[in-house]
């Protein structure tokens, strides 16, 4: 693919054939990548992409930002549109990119192409030279608009071992060869510095020969890569390609091992002054514990002060927003602060379980939007968050630190990521990250006016995750008024009256709450017959999972149980002439079960629904019959009761 130079037929194209819904597609990606010893170990890596527009609602690709991290360096830029049609160019200057420091240590180059229009093509290329050889630069193959042609070259000397991290479909083109190639390479003399001892100075250079392995890895037409409901992140399953270095073997040198194992990163982690040290330091433990000492049961036994420490701290501090594992500072100024990440919160809280001398660990996992854990590789930067494990009354409790209301042993929601890499100086391992669950049961007594207005009392309990989510909406600006917007979503014109949420002290508690409500136009009214179905605030409005196949597994954040129990009074002056008829259907392998109940008693109908999901994670193959069993649940919660005016 050479610069400027875009076939007339993709100049013209104004569909993808292959996917006729496509904005855009990226006709070619081309990189290289090879090491440079000519000023220490570098890598330089070469990128040319090339974009054809299809549609206006595709210019948001047309704003590019390239990550720099450290002391990485970009050289080579250009960038340009190319009319349909005409082929005219429009070229970016240099007054045109810009940079921006977007997080401690990485910096965004943006840049924003001109003279956008529906047909353009547009192309950069650019050269980033990076010393950050343990992690090369990741390729990635698959995107938000299908791939044409994806080709990575990348050339390794025979000195550096590489794990090569593959994610998605493989390369459909992997070719390999060896060869010799020359490096220039820097040469030091050590240099006298007075007083301060000896300094390595640059003396000349010379040339070393070594064996390199060339690899060309290319992948054609990539499709689409199309968010799903219900999954951790679709990155999970984006066709890319990793590297991590291994082990570095300079002839002549002993072997530096650079991913070690999991025992030697747990002891490395344990040792840590961001880490380790933080919890294990006495000083930390006795003013933390002493700071705690008025919130503690003075008698309790060590799970009840542990769970008092828990719920005091959940109060008392404020989490920023940000994972992390680490604590940039003392766990002490942390507290101090009343502030911190995710990783600095439980730092604190695994400091006080030390103090109270309560069996605990830490954890490390990947949040669910940050991505699934490698259990074979002992790779560290796969963990963005930490939790503790601690013994509390003779269980095993995961307990996650945060700002917001939820008992000990329900993580937050993010960290429910299926396993976690538990840090143990003794016995290190791999955890599963059992979610617990959350259910909800709701009684609606309802009456109905003779031109279908409808009138109603509910009373609703929650447990589990479903409690932790209303105390979290109803804390927010709108208070308990926020648990009515859901009936105005489906009735604007619905009123809510009284509303009444009873928030327990004890967070495990369930939270009851409840209104009554004006709905007009809830039931339809013909002639003589009203038409009505009581699922005025069903749990699936629709069905999610609406294509007919699915390439990506379901992953549910935890299983839920919910119950409703409908009694509707019958009109006056009119009698039950049909109702739904009764239903009972499971998923395979006991993963969930829909009851739906109607029945008649005097004056009055009663419904009884429930909706059970206990199985978390779904294959692409178990799809269909999810899918199938949710579209039966939509239809039935659907179903009428009619009532007919007595003659």
């Amino acid at each position: 693919m050479k610069w400027g130079q875009v076939d007339l037929e993709e100049l013209n194209m104004t569909t993808v054939p292959e996917d006729t819904t496509a904005a855009a597609v990226i006709l070619g990606d081309y990189a290289t990548l090879k090491f440079d010893f000519g000023q220490g170990t570098r890598y330089v890596f070469e990128h040319h992409r090339r974009i054809k527009i299809l549609d206006k609602s595709a210019f948001d690709y047309g704003d590019v930002q390239l990550y720099l991290y450290g002391d990485d360096q970009i050289s080579g830029l250009k960038a340009q549109t190319i009319s349909r049609g005409s082929g005219q160019t429009f070229r970016l200057k240099g007054r045109d990119f810009y940079e921006e420091e977007v997080a401690d240590e990485v910096k965004a180059l943006k840049f924003t192409f001109p003279n956008l229009e529906e047909g353009a093509v547009i192309e950069y290329t650019y050269t980033i030279t990076s010393d950050r050889i343990v992690q090369l630069r990741s390729w990635y193959y698959q995107h938000d608009i299908p791939v044409r042609w994806s080709e990575l070259h990348i050339d390794i000397p025979v000195w550096f071992e590489y794990l090569f991290l593959t994610n998605g479909r493989s390369p459909d083109i992997n070719e390999q060869e060896r060869l010799t190639q020359n490096f220039r390479v820097v040469q030091y003399k050590t240099k006298q510095a007075g007083m301060s001892g000896t300094v390595k100075q640059a003396s000349g250079t010379t040339t070393m020969s070594g064996e390199v392995t060339r690899y060309r890895l290319v992948m054609e037409n990539v499709p689409a890569l199309k968010e799903e409901a219900f999954i951790t992140t679709m990155d999970d399953y984006r066709a890319s390609l990793r590297f991590q270095l291994q082990a570095v073997r300079f002839p002549n040198q002993p072997v530096d091992q650079i991913l070690s194992s999991w025992p030697d990163v747990a002891k490395r982690l344990l040792t840590s002054t961001a880490f380790g040290l933080q919890f294990d330091k006495k000083r930390n433990q006795k003013e933390l514990l002493e700071a705690l000492a008025p919130y503690l049961p003075e008698q309790g036994t060590p799970s009840e002060k542990a769970l008092a420490a828990y719920y005091y701290l959940q109060d008392a501090l404020e989490w920023d927003g940000s994972y992390w594992y680490n604590a940039e500072e003392s766990v002490l100024e942390c507290f101090d602060r009343k502030r911190g990440s995710s990783g600095e919160l439980n730092l604190i809280l695994m400091t006080v379980l030390k103090a109270l001398d309560v069996e605990c660990y830490p954890v490390l996992l990947s949040t669910r939007s940050h991505g699934k854990m490698l259990q074979l590789y002992p790779i560290v930067r796969q963990f963005n968050h930490m939790v503790t494990v601690a013994r509390i009354n003779d269980q095993l409790l995961i307990l996650d630190l945060s700002d917001d209301e939820r008992p000990a042993g329900v993580p937050r929601k993010a960290s429910l990521n299926k396993v976690g890499w538990l840090v143990s100086e003794t016995n290190p391992q791999w955890i599963n990250i059992a979610p617990p669950g959350a259910s909800t049961a709701r009684m609606f007594q309802m009456s109905l006016s003779e031109n279908g207005d409808l009138s109603y009392q509910l009373q609703t309990k929650s447990e589990g995750y479903h409690a932790v989510d209303i105390r979290d909406l109803v804390s927010g600006a709108e208070g308990e008024q926020a648990l009515a917007k859901e009936l105005q979503k489906h009735f604007p014109e619905s009123q809510a009256e009284g509303m009444q949420v009873a928030l327990p002290d004890n967070p495990v508690d369930a939270v009851k709450w409840g209104y009554t409500a004006q709905v007009p136009g809830a039931a339809q009214a013909f002639n003589d017959f009203i038409y009505f179905s009581p699922c005025i605030l069903p749990y699936f409005e629709e069905n999610p999972f609406q294509k007919a196949e699915r390439s990506y597994p379901v992953d549910l954040a935890h299983p839920f149980d919910v119950r409703d129990v409908f009694i509707v009074e019958i009109p006056e002056g009119y009698v039950l002439e049909e109702m739904p008829e009764s239903a009972s259907f499971a998923l395979p392998g006991k993963a969930g079960r829909f009851e739906f109940t109607p029945t008649e008693t005097t004056g009055k109908v009663n419904l009884v629904y429930s909706l059970r999901l206990d199985k978390t994670h779904f294959e692409p193959e178990e799809y269909l019959a999810l899918k199938q069993f949710l579209d039966l649940v939509i239809e039935k919660q659907g179903e009428q009761f009619v009532f007919r005016k007595k003659t």
